[in-house]
């Protein structure tokens, strides 16, 4: 019976750590996501950077500029460090919009995220490493939905 007991204990204890595990990572990954999708819409580099895993693979499938089917964008981690400066000048005045942030997955050291802006529709691979959480891998489109309302 004490065996029992211990081992009841245990695994409440697991369980309990876990679940302190899991709200620290939530917090930890929504604050990525936010210095991603924040930093880009303010212009602030050393945000975007914060965010982003250096051997980072970010594709867009967008319309192509033919106006017949999509083409695909392709960007890396340097690129969208430096191409965030450039959102300084073009959002000059406009407000923030209301991002919305859905972790569907975290496992041990990956995560799967939706990150919805007014402009972008992100899916978004983040892997945890020694300097916290970073989007690995992500794949967008334009927010179509957002653009006919």
């Amino acid at each position: 019976m004490k065996h029992f007991f211990l081992i009841l204990c245990l695994l409440g204890f697991f369980h309990t750590s876990l679940e302190a595990q899991t709200k620290q990572d939530s917090t930890a990954i929504q604050e990525t996501v936010l210095n991603y999708i924040e930093g880009w819409e303010t212009g602030d580099s050393a945000r975007m950077a914060l965010a982003l895993h250096p051997q980072l693979v970010k594709r867009g499938i967008v319309p192509a500029k033919s106006g017949q089917g999509t083409e695909l964008l392709e960007a890396s981690y340097q690129d969208m460090v430096t191409w965030t400066v450039y959102q300084k000048e073009s959002k000059k005045g406009k407000p923030q919009s209301d991002n919305t942030i859905r972790i569907t997955e975290i496992g041990l050291n990956i995560a799967n995220v939706t990150c919805i802006s007014t402009e972008y529709v992100d899916y978004l691979h983040l892997a945890r490493t020694e300097k916290g959480w970073k989007i690995l891998n992500a794949v967008w489109e334009p927010n179509y939905q957002s653009m006919y309302k």
